[in-house]
């Protein structure tokens, strides 16, 4: 069982946070504590605990299955759970100065997000189609509850509310899918699927349940067709919220679709990959199309998230060492980057009030450094060299060359032309144009300005430097095909 130890103490930290929570509530004038430091308590506490969680995983690496092969600890869980807990660890440095909540509610976000974080942790590590879907389930539950924490706020409840019944009939289509394949197969276990098809052929009736269980995924990741609640979600979450689902989900949920697709109907790629391929050209173009409009930054965001779901999948379609390894290369470079764009959107916009682009106007003027920032998570989100956004999408590409999806790449280029001329608008606002009302110094709280530098760093080492991570993903990769 000791392969399982980071979910055990996960599960332990949740229970200490309860704990904490309502010591403070009981001793809180006892020892002195002002109901304004709650949140940095718990905050902190928070912090601490992703932090053991993260040491832990680096410097304790094991490997073994549990309940059959249900349960997993291998290079992909592994290498995922790092890249989901540096994501919570970041979120809990924004969260710490700038989440508005009362204080009775600290408690509550904080345990709503490790518990997010438990559920993905599960589910990179799960094998087995019903231990996935549990775990599916424990993550969005939870980040349904984030979501909708504002309740005074009408934009956070209506983005809970889209969010619960969108996901509702997301897991709906996913558990129809599922049953679909239990019936064909007569197993949920992963490991056994794919010992079925290397010895016989899907028919109609299980690509009807491979197209569901692609779109059940699909809404985790924001892909076309299942991306509508996408940019509602992002602009009524809490920012740092919004940070930590535009990345750890999508981390979490493209390893639950290597699982299921690279891994398990490898044998069905005829059915899947074109499928995939028309998809990733769907969610890269609508993304960003829709995102050359949009007028409040964290809705241009949703989108830009939405067409890079469909880069990724340009790299996923390769389904091969190569593919899985690129796919697995991006998700650190894309939690890197777009925490610090949202962490420059936490500074700004609780200084300023506003998340509208035409208030970031002359930022470059007022703080040059925030706005040199921000300049470098969005020319990485555009793939421009030398920052690692440029090595992820590259890698990328070239995993579906290596397939023969010449087509997709040259879709993908272009669509990557068109991001940067959006991302170039944001740029123009801060850096061309001049403030129409003026603002006192934004004041950047010292957890978020750490947030940023460290992502930032990351940024440039990932890439000058990405031969470390990527030899590190060939690796896990091999092993997965072995």
């Amino acid at each position: 069982m000791s392969i399982m130890m980071p979910e055990f103490l996960a599960a332990g930290f949740i229970v200490l946070l309860l704990m904490l929570d309502f010591a403070v509530d009981d001793y809180g004038k006892f020892l002195e504590i002002a109901l304004k430091g709650r949140k940095k308590i718990l905050g902190w506490a928070y912090l601490v605990f992703t932090l053991v969680l993260l040491g832990l995983l680096i410097f304790w690496k094991k490997e073994g299955s549990l309940f059959n092969g249900a349960y997993v600890a291998d290079g992909i869980s592994w290498f995922s759970k790092i890249v989901i807990l540096i994501a919570a660890a970041v979120t809990g440095l924004l969260s710490i100065n700038t989440i508005t909540l009362k204080e009775k509610h600290q408690g509550a976000y904080y345990v709503l997000l490790m518990t997010a974080t438990l559920g993905m942790m599960f589910m990179v590590s799960s094998k087995e189609l019903i231990t996935l879907y549990i775990a599916l389930e424990t993550t969005t539950i939870s980040l349904y509850g984030l979501t909708a924490i504002y309740k005074k706020d009408d934009l956070s409840l209506e983005a809970g509310l889209k969010y619960v019944l969108l996901g509702a009939l997301s897991s709906v289509i996913l558990l129809y899918g599922i049953s679909i394949v239990y019936g064909a197969t007569g197993t949920t276990y992963l490991e056994k699927i794919m010992l079925y098809f290397s010895k016989q052929q899907g028919g109609a009736f299980l690509t009807v349940g491979l197209i569901m269980m692609i779109l059940g995924v699909g809404f985790k990741l924001s892909m076309v067709p299942m991306h509508v609640w996408t940019p509602d979600v992002y602009m009524g979450a809490p920012t740092p919220v919004t940070a930590f689902i535009s990345v750890a989900s999508k981390a979490a949920g493209f390893v639950f679709a290597i699982r299921l697709f690279t891994y398990s109907f490898l044998d069905l790629q005829q059915i899947w990959v074109p499928i995939m391929a028309g998809l990733a050209v769907l969610t890269m173009t609508l993304g960003n199309l829709i995102a050359i409009p949009q007028k409040n930054i964290k809705r241009l965001l949703a989108y830009s998230t939405i067409s890079q779901a469909g880069y990724i999948l340009v790299g996923f379609v390769g389904a091969s060492v190569v593919g899985t390894s690129a796919v697995l290369f991006y998700l650190p470079v894309y939690v890197f980057t777009n925490m610090a764009a949202f962490g420059v959107i936490i500074a700004f916009s609780n200084a300023v009030k506003s998340d509208y682009i035409e208030d970031y106007a002359g930022l470059a003027q007022k703080e040059p450094m925030l706005a040199m920032a921000f300049l470098l998570a969005l020319l990485s989100l555009a793939g421009i060299p030398p920052l690692a956004g440029f090595v992820g999408k590259f890698y990328l590409f070239y995993a579906a060359m290596q397939k023969g999806y010449a087509w997709l790449v040259i879709i993908a280029a272009l669509n990557s032309t068109v991001s940067l001329y959006y991302y170039l608008l944001i740029l123009k606002q801060m850096y061309l144009h001049d403030r129409t009302k003026e603002i006192e110094k934004i004041k950047v709280p010292i957890t978020v300005k750490v947030a940023i530098i460290l992502m930032l760093v990351c940024i440039l080492l990932l890439g000058l430097f990405p031969t470390a991570i990527m030899d590190i993903t060939i690796n896990i990769s091999q092993k997965l095909f072995m």
